[in-house]
């Protein structure tokens, strides 16, 4: 399903609506601050899926990393370990 791109007062004053289309009927909406997207409404079910996809990707990764420094030596890892934290702070995660 291909989400619904609406404006920010649209959003504001059918909110309710657009909550209920959400979370019943799984439509997706993006919000836009002239024409720009800032946010999105999904319905809880698929936030707690998407969250469990990121948490299984997290989980893989750290398992391939794992295997990998079990072939590198140690200032590798080291390097290998800076350059993932680096990599989140670049993306504001941290």
């Amino acid at each position: 399903m291909t989400a619904v791109a609406i404006g920010v007062a649209e959003a504001k004053n059918q909110f309710s609506e657009i909550l209920a289309k959400a979370a019943f009927a799984g439509q997706r909406f993006i919000v836009e601050r002239r024409g720009k997207p800032m946010a999105a409404i999904i319905g809880i079910q698929e936030y707690e899926e998407f969250v469990k996809f990121q948490q299984e990707q997290r989980r893989r990764r750290f398992e391939r990393l794992r295997a990998a420094a079990a072939n590198m030596s140690e200032e590798e890892v080291l390097d290998l370990a800076q350059e993932a934290v680096d990599s989140v702070r670049h993306r504001g995660l941290s």
